[in-house]
Parts: C-alpha cells; sequence; structure tokens
C-alpha cells in the first residue's frame, strides 16, 4: 500500500519526519496483519478439532442420548463450535479473503487519518475521500515503495495551485491526470486545449488533460532544478474506463487506458526497488512546497493503531 503523504493541503504527520513514518507505518501493518491472520487460524484449527470430536463421539457412542443432543444442535438450540470459543465472533466465520478485506478497509481509513493528522495538529477530511474510487485504488494497489501526493496544493509565488495526482518511485515521478468517461466514450487525442470525447453516436468537447499535466510539470521541474536534483519525470494521462484514440506524434506523454490499464497497474505494482535515499530527498523537497491548512489537536495518540 502506498503512502498517502500528502492529500489536498491537510496536515500530515510525513512531513515532519519522512525518514520514520515510512517504516514505522509498514512494520504496524505487517503485525497486525501477522496477528490477525494467526488469530483467525487458530479459530479455523479449534473449530475444526471440536467438529471432529463431534463425530467422534458420534462413531463411538451411537448413544440415544447422544442423538438427542445431535437433533437439538441441528435445531439450533446449542451454539456452533466457533461461539463455545469466543462468543459470538465475527472473525471465526469469515474466509480469509474476507477477513484480508475488512483488513484493508480498516488501513484504508488509517492512511487518511495519518494524512489529515499529525501528533498536534488535525485537517477536517472530507467525507467523500472514504469512498474515493481512485484514492482507494492508488492507496491499497501501489506498493509501499511509492509515496502518493493525491490532488496536492502547492504554494508557489504566494499562490496556491491545485494539482493531480504525483506518484514517487525509487527510480521517478509519475504526473498522472485521471481522464474519467463512460464505459463506451472513445477520447480523441490532439495538442488541441480541447479533446473530443464520442459516446455511442454523439460527441462533445472536454478540456485537454495535457493542460494539467503541463501545469505539473511546470511547477515540479523547477523546482528540483533550483536544487540541481536530476529526478526523471514521467507525465501519464490514465483512463482506465475509457479508450483514447492518440492522434499525437512526438509527445513525451504515456496514455493508458481501458486497453492496457491492467498491463499498468502490474508494473506498478511490481516495482522491485526499495525506497532510495534520493526518492526520499525529492518527496521531502516538494512536500516543502505544499501547502497546509490545520487546526490545534488537544490530544492525539502517536502510536495510532492500524
Amino acid at each position: 500500500m502506498a503512502h498517502l503523504i500528502k492529500l489536498e493541503d491537510y496536515i500530515s504527520r510525513y512531513q515532519f519526519d519522512l525518514n520514520r513514518y515510512p517504516s514505522q507505518y509498514t512494520r504496524m501493518k505487517k503485525e497486525k496483519w501477522y496477528y490477525l491472520k494467526s488469530e483467525w487460524e487458530q479459530l479455523q484449527y479449534d473449530s475444526l478439532n471440536i467438529n471432529e470430536k463431534e463425530v467422534t463421539e458420534f462413531m463411538v457412542e451411537e448413544s440415544q442420548s447422544f442423538l438427542k443432543r445431535l437433533r437439538q444442535w441441528m435445531k439450533g438450540n446449542r451454539k456452533e463450535p466457533e461461539e463455545c470459543l469466543k462468543g459470538d465472533n465475527r472473525l471465526a466465520r469469515m474466509s480469509l479473503e474476507q477477513v484480508r478485506e475488512e483488513f484493508l478497509q480498516e488501513l484504508y481509513y488509517s492512511q487518511l487519518r495519518w494524512a489529515s493528522s499529525s501528533l498536534l495538529e488535525e485537517s477536517s477530511l472530507h467525507p467523500q475521500y472514504k469512498r474515493d474510487k481512485w484514492l482507494k485504488f492508488f492507496a491499497q494497489q501501489v506498493p509501499d515503495n511509492f509515496f502518493l501526493l493525491y490532488k496536492p496544493v502547492f504554494f508557489i509565488k504566494r499562490a496556491p495551485i491545485e494539482l493531480d495526482i504525483i506518484l514517487i518511485s525509487p527510480t521517478e515521478i509519475h504526473c498522472i491526470t485521471l481522464l474519467n468517461g463512460h464505459e463506451h466514450s472513445v477520447f480523441e487525442a490532439s495538442s488541441d486545449r480541447f479533446w473530443t470525447e464520442f459516446i455511442d453516436e454523439t460527441r462533445k468537447k472536454k478540456i485537454s488533460p495535457l493542460v494539467s499535466l503541463s501545469r505539473m510539470s511546470g511547477i515540479i521541474k523547477p523546482i528540483l532544478q533550483d536544487e540541481q536534483i536530476v529526478f526523471p519525470l514521467k507525465k501519464i494521462v490514465l483512463s482506465p474506463t475509457s479508450i483514447i484514440d492518440n492522434k499525437m506524434q512526438g509527445t513525451n506523454v504515456e496514455f493508458i487506458d481501458k486497453r492496457t490499464f491492467a498491463t499498468w497497474a502490474e508494473k506498478i505494482r511490481k516495482h522491485p526497488s526499495p525506497i532510495k535515499h534520493q526518492q526520499l530527498k525529492v518527496t521531502s523537497l516538494l512536500l516543502d512546497f505544499c501547502d497546509t491548512a490545520s487546526e490545534d489537536l488537544e490530544d492525539e495518540d502517536e502510536n495510532d493503531p492500524i
């Protein structure tokens, strides 16, 4: 799961110690999953032993008293095996995949907390982010050797400027603009300010995503150049549900649509490099230019549980 280090202009604990919090979060995540999975496995094992014991008693005793007890069990007059272990325990009745899904959901909420609070301050998290499909995708499906800035607000020349998505890998910066369309949409890509979206037999104009990408690269590149940092920057138009009919020549923009989205996402997930020093340096520098709006927080647990 990518480290969500900046969300809009919210305060983020990553801003205060980028060297500490990524490793702390990764460690907490692994430990929590280890203990949760171990507890689930133990409940499954104990439940299996109880079932085996009942079968053995049935084969050995074959008594009327046992048959009566078995009938009562089948009528629901007796607690199920996992209830004998831990009362009404949801965990014992869930599949491992269900346990994992709930764990990922709680982990996502924890990511949102870390991206909207520090030890002393907090920002007002908009409820939309709890169900934001693409924020959840980048936060959950991208591995934790990436840093994610989602709609960050940069403060440049005394003016706040909202960008789209910045994904920082160990080896490069991905500037990403989402191009949302319908399932049957086909976008005609051009160098103009407006693109054309074809939906069945209709067409409409849409502001070119290249405008947003140019703004992002126009802000990030000078920041890196002023510090004499060389770090590759890649510009991506991402349209996971639609098709992009690219008619542009010689552009340095990567177009990812529904035909190539799965391959692109798998390549991101399998990025082999660990977090690198240069990546941390670049990320810290960009965070210095991010705007922040927050208010004091009376009590905050430093070891915020996942």
